[in-house]
């Protein structure tokens, strides 16, 4: 495979996955509104995980629709070739003028764009993990250990499982879980209640029970790869969004009334101090617009019947794969059904459509061709030898030469490995 035929297929898969992505969001996007209050939280934030499967899956590669197609039919016997050459001759010449390709030390629009794409990956995920790896070391050199009555608090929270490291931290104006394989949460340099420090860990141990900040790490790669495309930022946002609420519903599911009016206000008493972003953490509160969307939920709480969501899952996930199979029926290529065939077949579909190009080349002169392809077992192409038969007056030089050109094309091949003959 070229350069240049690198850089199309990655484009192609990058901007299939895209449009793949694109249309699951905006589906998702409408239907928002319309399942707020009648499905769960968890159910709203897992469900944009579709559209993650969508920019991240490489439906046209894994999935391959065979087609019926008569042009890439391998032939099967030289008495075939001599028919479709006597189908050839038999044909109404028309007039063709082929241009030769024109050879350019100049990189293709696709190799650019590729090139273009890259950078931009690079940065955007650069940028992320070198913003992380600074903050980690900043808040090490200020990080306080817990007393002994809070780390009791945690060990009593996690029952001896998934037990997190506890801080206190002046840099912090917010309780946040940070660190991907070892989570620590930092608290700020303050004094808290006793309920007010249990909902806060609550809240922080269930983030990390659903490994959410292995979903941010996710987020941010899937933005690095698609940072080209303005909605995958909206889709981030609201995964994030549906994050903090799926989270609440998780740890209120564990409380009386009274216990959901104590952790509101443990809301309140968190959103009261400045807010403060941390890159690739998961932070008790990260906005206080959404406060009241969250102070809502929290009182409008109910629980949700296992049939209504059941149901709702299972459309979901029917017009998704329909999404999917819909692409990866558009974003098949031609040369993708290839690899239904065997080694031998392909060369053989190959010597068709060359023979099929020489047809097309000059018909002026009624010209049909027999071809052979010499390969290795790894399908690479060594040489190809070309008789050319017709049934006027012997092509010249100039033709000649231009069928060798159009062959070279057609197989990718070096123009001195292909030998021309006249018959």
């Amino acid at each position: 495979m070229t350069v240049e035929e690198y850089s199309s297929e990655i484009i192609r898969l990058i901007l299939s996955m895209t449009f793949t992505g694109s249309i699951i969001s905006s589906l998702l996007f409408i239907l928002k509104p319309i399942i707020k209050d009648r499905l769960p939280k968890s159910f709203q934030y897992y469900m944009w995980f579709s559209a993650v499967i969508g920019l991240m899956l490489p439906v046209s590669k894994i999935l391959r629709i065979p087609v019926s197609d008569a042009s890439i039919v391998p032939m099967k016997s030289m008495y075939d070739i001599v028919l479709r050459i006597s189908d050839t001759a038999s044909e109404k010449p028309v007039n063709l003028v082929f241009a030769p390709r024109q050879i350019t030390c100049l990189p293709s629009a696709a190799a650019i764009l590729y090139i273009f794409w890259q950078i931009g990956m690079v940065l955007a995920l650069g940028f992320h993990i070198l913003c992380y790896g600074f903050y980690i070391r900043k808040l090490g050199r200020h990080n306080l250990s817990a007393n002994q009555q809070e780390t009791e608090l945690v060990n009593d929270l996690s029952e001896g499982k998934m037990a997190l490291r506890l801080y206190k931290n002046a840099l912090v104006k917010t309780p946040i879980l940070i660190g991907f394989f070892r989570p620590s949460v930092i608290l700020p340099d303050k004094k808290y209640g006793d309920m007010e420090l249990r909902n806060i860990l609550m809240h922080e141990m269930t983030h990390r029970k659903r490994h959410d900040i292995f979903v941010k790490w996710l987020l941010i790669f899937v933005g690095a790869v698609h940072w080209f495309n303005p909605l995958v930022h909206f889709v981030r946002r609201e995964m994030n969004k549906a994050c903090e609420l799926a989270c609440d519903e998780s740890v209120i599911k564990r409380l009386d009334r009274k216990g959901m009016q104590q952790y509101g206000d443990t809301l309140i008493a968190v959103a009261a101090d400045s807010i403060r972003k941390m890159p690739l953490s998961v932070t008790m509160f990260e906005d206080k617009k959404n406060l009241k969307e969250r102070l809502g939920a929290i009182m409008k709480h109910k629980k949700y019947p296992k049939r209504t969501v059941i149901t709702a899952s299972i459309v979901l996930v029917t017009i998704v794969c329909v999404i999917l199979g819909t692409s990866a029926l558009h974003g098949t290529s031609r040369h993708d059904y290839m690899d239904n065939f065997s080694l031998q077949d392909q060369m053989q579909i190959r010597e068709g459509k060359l023979k099929e190009a020489i047809r097309n080349y000059d018909k002026e002169n009624n010209l049909a061709a027999l071809v052979s392809i010499n390969y290795l077992d790894s399908g690479e192409i060594t040489n190809a030898y070309i008789y050319i038969i017709s049934h006027g007056e012997n092509p010249d030089s100039e033709i000649l030469s231009g069928i060798k050109a159009l062959a070279s094309k057609e197989l990718e091949l070096d123009i001195q490995n292909i030998y021309l003959e006249c018959i």
